[in-house]
C-alpha cells in the first residue's frame, strides 16, 4: 500500500516509469471490470486505454488522502457509460469462462438453473436504458450497495434505486417472455425445496 502510495506520487511529478508501473498494477483489474460491465473484450481493452489515458490527464489533480483505486474505479464506470452511450450494435457478450479465474464477480456462484437463469439476463442486459444496464449491473455483478453506485455515477440514491427498480421490472418481464421455461423451472425447484423440508 505504502509502495502504491510512493508510486502515485511520483507519476503525479511526472516520473513516467512510476506511472507505467500503476498502469502494469491495475490494467488487469481495470479490463476484467470492463469485461464485466460491458460484456465484450474489445470494448473492455477500448475502455482500459482510455482509462489511462484520463488517469495520465487527471492523476495530478488526485488527492492522495483519498482511496486511490475508488477514485480510480469512477474513472473505469464513466467511461464505460461513454461506451454505452456510443456503443456500437451490440456484440455477443464473452462467456465467463474467459474472464480470468481470480477476476469473476463478487457475487456467490448460483446454482445450475440460477447460473442459466444468470445468463440470460446477462443477454437481456442489451435492452435496458444505459443507466438502467449500468445500475443494474454495478448493483448485481459488483456487489455495489445504491449509495456507492451513486457516489460513483453522480446520482441522488433516489434515482438509482428507480433505475434499479426499472431495471430488474423490465428484465423480469422480458425473462418470462422469452425465456419461460427457466421462469417454470426455477419455480418448481423452489416448490421442491419447500416439499423436501416438509
Amino acid at each position: 500500500m505504502n509502495e502504491d502510495r510512493e508510486l502515485i506520487r511520483r507519476a503525479q511529478y511526472g516520473d513516467d516509469q512510476a506511472f507505467a508501473a500503476i498502469v502494469s498494477t491495475y490494467q488487469r483489474r481495470i479490463v476484467s471490470i470492463a469485461l464485466r460491465l460491458l460484456g465484450n473484450r474489445d470494448d473492455a481493452l477500448d475502455v482500459a486505454q482510455e482509462v489511462f489515458i484520463r488517469l495520465h490527464r487527471y492523476l495530478p489533480q488526485y488527492d492522495r488522502r483519498r482511496p486511490f483505486f475508488t477514485w480510480l474505479y469512477r474513472i473505469v464506470v464513466n467511461v464505460c457509460h461513454d461506451q454505452l452511450r456510443n456503443a456500437r450494435p451490440w456484440r455477443d457478450a464473452v462467456p465467463l469462462g474467459e474472464v480470468p479465474p481470480g477476476d469473476l464477480p463478487r457475487c456467490p456462484p448460483p446454482d445450475h438453473a440460477g447460473g442459466e437463469i444468470g445468463g440470460r439476463v446477462r443477454e437481456l442486459t442489451a435492452r435496458l436504458s444505459d443507466t438502467q444496464r449500468l445500475v443494474f449491473l454495478l448493483r448485481e455483478m459488483e456487489g455495489f450497495s445504491c449509495g456507492h453506485i451513486a457516489q460513483t455515477m453522480d446520482l441522488p440514491e433516489g434515482t438509482v434505486r428507480s433505475h434499479l427498480h426499472h431495471a430488474r421490472k423490465k428484465l423480469s418481464t422480458l425473462l418470462a417472455k422469452h425465456y419461460p421455461e427457466l421462469i417454470e423451472g426455477l419455480h418448481a425447484g423452489r416448490s421442491k425445496d419447500r416439499t423436501d423440508a416438509l
